[in-house]
């Protein structure tokens, strides 16, 4: 069965989910948004996304941490994940890539950049 979520957004900035679930619409894309890195790994189990865009930078449990445990699991491990973070350093994005992720996005990008991206995953 295929999923009925094309993306899921873990990021704790509101005003960045806001953004990318009036984007993602208008591009006919089906969106679930969380704002609770804590509990994204149980929320990605129940929405079965067909690509994970992700914060780094997040109170609790980072990006680094969800990335881990998504490529750990083997019932999520194939997802495709999508980094989309404001740490510009080479350092962190060696380290994302390294843990498994598909793309490494900088905020602040274009919207029809970050759609163009996941569109390749879809």
């Amino acid at each position: 069965m295929s999923s009925l979520i094309d993306v899921l957004v873990v990021d704790d900035n509101e005003l960045q989910l806001e953004f990318l679930e009036h984007l993602f619409a208008s591009h006919g894309l089906t969106a679930h948004l969380t704002a609770d890195s804590k509990s994204a790994i149980d929320i990605i189990k129940k929405v079965k996304p067909r690509v994970i865009l992700l914060d780094i930078m997040m109170p609790g449990v980072d990006g680094f941490t969800v990335l881990k445990t998504i490529r750990e699991s083997p019932e999520l491990k194939d997802i495709p994940v999508i980094i989309h973070t404001s740490k510009a350093f080479q350092v962190d994005q060696r380290k994302a890539l390294r843990l498994g992720a598909n793309a490494y996005l900088i905020k602040p990008i274009k919207g029809s950049e970050i759609v163009n991206e996941i569109k390749k995953y879809l």
